[in-house]
């Protein structure tokens, strides 16, 4: 309209129409969710007076600014509903018939030239008004149908995305975050690369105990303890402390520190936290668990990186006591794999029978004859011969020391076998037992199997196990030993005195035997404390009708001193170290000769 104005060379509407361009322009500004409906009802009446009043300076009825009103109804009945459309409407009808009076009277002089009546066009324009706008209400209701449906469906959409991000990205039981959220908070935090000097410590925390609460106390209880850790962890979080379940067992904190020794006060924290005693129904316990840490970006930036090396300081951890902490040091995996790979050089020595029985005489103090050899594994590879103590931890953490007990009781068993007919009548062997082998529950068949296939009497075969045994599931381990011990089999208990030395065990599962470990015999010469140690132990064994052996002794004065004080039996480098099977059998032969 000021374009037109202006061509036509009309100032008075160019003036108004370039205010209101200008009245529009300042209701934008004022334009919010707020105050929507009223900048569109300020702006349908701007537009709709703004029309009539150049249709009253033109022509009335037949000038074309009209043609606004048809666009105002449709506008209203999207923008304002009906609250908008009638009073505008209204004004409509009635402008027109006032344009029609107007043209009756000579106050408004079309231009155009007609012989229609000016009361009949404002009727057909009034007709012709009231069904375009009985119309654009119905087109309006579909289309506000349609888009509120739209909106609800994407709304439902938003839920379900939601609801969908929630199961991704936090655990569903605790409610805290998950592995996949500590990724994409680790990828955010390093990709800010903050202008200060503050690490980032990603510290992991397994808990030692909870499968046995688990296992024991049932899964709703574990649940319930998973939950009351989790709000005791929740506390915790801040701007700088992030807090994840990113297993079963463990727990994950991101925690930024301006120095290492701040790192270390959070690892002092969270332990405190943890091992506070949780009441849960009517049980009272606590956790113990170990935590690890790595430090990024020093041990790495991503999340695979950082949580593989905290699971390494993590097991360092565990190795060395219950509620401690360690981090990240590049030994650590080098152990790790050091064990890993040695795991795979034990199940292929299984494969390709790669361990040997040695064999160390047991002897009878008073006669100095030999009575029993205790069996001991070595595993020969590659031409070396590996001792026991560098590889059997491994073999129990990997479950390979079941095969591996198994082989060694059916080769000693063969092997006593042999001793009865080469002359060695009622010389009897000693095994040594893993707890593992208990743990899985058919130790006896595996003892009876083996002394069937060698033709062996059970009363010559001796069984060693350590008092840890005796602090699991005792039991299960209990039924197991009976079942043996009734058929003949004997039990003795190793390296007495260095673990539990629970006497009420002694009596429990039918020891027959007590070996005195070889720590308290082979310094004993030099340190009365440890004379009397043995000798109280000795006592101790004769009162409870158990025999004695003591091991390590490595020369006659010892073994002097241990036959003066009672012991029956000795073992040790004075008669022999461990030797080879054939070395034992001529060893054993020339003994019985001299």
């Amino acid at each position: 309209m000021a374009a037109n104005a202006w061509w036509q060379d009309d100032t008075k509407w160019l003036i108004d129409s370039l205010v209101v361009v200008a009245f529009f322009i300042g209701l934008l500004n004022l334009l919010t969710d707020d105050t929507c409906n009223i900048v569109a009802g300020m702006t349908l009446w701007t537009v709709v007076i703004f029309a009539s009043s150049k249709a009253f300076y033109y022509d009335g009825l037949y000038d074309t600014s009209l043609l606004l009103y048809p666009c105002v109804l449709i506008f209203s009945s999207l923008l304002g509903g009906m609250a908008m459309i009638i009073p505008l409407s209204c004004y409509m009808l009635i402008s027109l018939y006032f344009f029609a009076y107007a043209i009756s009277i000579n106050l408004v002089e079309p231009k155009v030239l007609t012989d229609y009546s000016s009361w009949a066009k404002a009727m057909d324009m009034s007709v012709v008004l009231a069904v375009f706008g009985m119309g654009i209400l119905l087109i309006s209701g579909y289309i506000k149908a349609l888009i509120g449906g739209l909106a609800e469906q994407n709304k439902r959409y938003d839920i379900i995305k939601e609801n969908s991000e929630k199961r991704i990205l936090f655990d569903e039981l605790t409610g805290l975050p998950n592995a996949e959220k500590c990724k994409l908070d680790l990828i955010a935090l390093f990709s800010d690369k903050p202008k200060d000097t503050y690490m980032v410590g990603f510290v992991t925390l397994h808990m030692n105990n909870f499968n046995w609460i688990n296992s024991t106390l049932g899964h709703n209880f574990g649940d319930q303890v998973l939950k009351n850790l989790s709000e005791r962890f929740g506390k915790l979080q801040d701007d700088q402390t992030y807090v994840y379940r990113t297993s079963g067992i463990e727990f994950t904190f991101i925690k930024r520190v301006p120095d290492f020794a701040t790192l270390q006060d959070f690892c002092h924290q969270t332990i405190r936290l943890t091992i506070l005693p949780l009441s849960i129904s009517e049980y009272d316990f606590e956790l113990n668990c170990s935590l690890g840490g790595a430090v990024g970006a020093y041990d790495g930036q991503s999340f695979d990186e950082l949580n593989r090396k905290a699971s390494f300081a993590v097991y360092k951890a565990r190795e060395e006591e219950p509620n401690s902490y360690h981090f990240y040091e590049n030994e650590m995996e080098e152990s790790i794999n050091r064990r890993l790979t040695m795991t795979q050089d034990l199940k292929l020595a299984i494969e390709q029978e790669q361990f040997e029985l040695y064999y160390q005489p047991k002897v009878h103090l008073a006669t100095n004859q030999f009575v029993g050899a205790e069996a001991l594994i070595r595993w020969r590879k590659d031409g070396t011969l590996i001792y026991p103590n560098e590889f059997i931890s491994v073999a129990e953490e990997s479950g390979l020391i079941v095969e591996i007990g198994r082989w060694a009781l059916e080769t000693a068993c063969a092997e006593c076998a042999k001793w009865q007919k080469d002359g060695l009548k009622g010389l009897s062997v000693a095994v040594n037992l893993s707890p593992l082998q208990f743990k899985r529950g058919n130790l006896p068949n595996h003892v009876f199997r083996a002394l069937q296939k060698a033709d062996l009497d059970p009363n010559l075969l001796e069984l060693e196990i350590t008092e840890s045994l005796f602090i699991d599931d005792t039991k299960h381990i209990e039924e197991q030993i009976f079942l043996m011990v009734e058929r003949g089999v004997y039990f003795a208990i190793d390296d007495f005195g260095t673990g539990y030395s629970n006497l009420n065990y002694l009596s429990k599962f039918n020891a027959s035997t007590l070996k005195i470990d070889m720590s308290f015999v082979r310094d004993m010469m030099g340190d009365m404390r440890l004379q009397h140690i043995v000798n109280a132990i000795i006592k101790m064994s004769h009162a409870m009708d158990l025999e004695n052996v003591a091991e390590g002794i490595e020369d006659e004065q010892t073994a002097e001193i241990l036959k003066t004080q009672g012991c029956v039996y000795g073992q040790g480098y004075y008669w022999s170290k461990p030797i080879p099977a054939a070395e034992f059998i001529k060893l054993a032969h020339a003994q019985i000769q001299s």
